[in-house]
């Protein structure tokens, strides 16, 4: 996957998180439903996993402490406009 497409596939997991899920800074979400999200917004599993890797190396969310995706401060005030 070219690294724009892995960059829009992880703004599109962002979006997901904060503006339809409501997420807020310390909130997570189930892989599974996530994984569900992007399935029906036409995601495949590869590019869900390098846009989830990007998103997790920059900081924007990590691992919670039952495995739950959970977004972090920094991932919350993300500029979804970009």
């Amino acid at each position: 996957m070219a690294d724009s497409d892995t960059s829009s596939v992880m703004h599109k997991i962002m979006y997901l998180l904060v503006s339809v899920q409501r997420l807020r800074a310390g909130e997570g979400i189930s892989p599974q439903l996530l994984g569900q999200d992007l399935d029906k917004h036409g995601v495949s599993a590869a590019d869900q996993k390098a846009g989830l890797e990007l998103a997790y190396s920059k900081g924007w969310l990590q691992q919670g402490p039952e495995g739950e995706i959970q977004l972090t401060e920094k991932g919350f005030r993300v500029d979804l406009a970009q």
